[in-house]
């Protein structure tokens, strides 16, 4: 008999705010993704923090999280793009993952 460990979404003491409805879907992804490779989610940052004068952090549009510990990065950052698709960003920044929702409008 295999006995899988739940995994847990964790939030960082001092973040604070919600996310735009499509982007707290986008966290429940990565928290699925996370929890089939056995890991623990780690959430940095949502609507708190300094970030860029173009962030969409401050509007709930984009969360942080930690990289995941016994996984290799690149390997979870293709899987978690493959399953947002082409409007979510996903971005390897220096201490942690960045996913934001920035849909391509294409004019005509």
């Amino acid at each position: 008999m295999v006995i899988k460990k739940a995994m847990t979404v964790w939030l960082k003491i001092d973040v604070c705010g919600d996310l735009q409805p499509i982007v707290a879907k986008a966290r429940g992804e990565v928290a699925k993704i996370y929890a089939r490779r056995g890991e623990d989610l780690f959430i940095t940052s949502i609507r708190d923090g300094i970030h860029g004068d173009i962030t969409l952090h401050y509007d709930g549009w984009a969360f942080d999280f930690r990289y995941p510990r016994h996984n290799p990065i690149q390997d979870v950052v293709a899987e978690i793009k493959e399953d947002l698709g082409s409007d979510f960003d996903v971005i390897v920044e220096s201490d942690h993952i960045h996913v934001e929702y920035d849909p391509e409008i294409v004019q005509k």
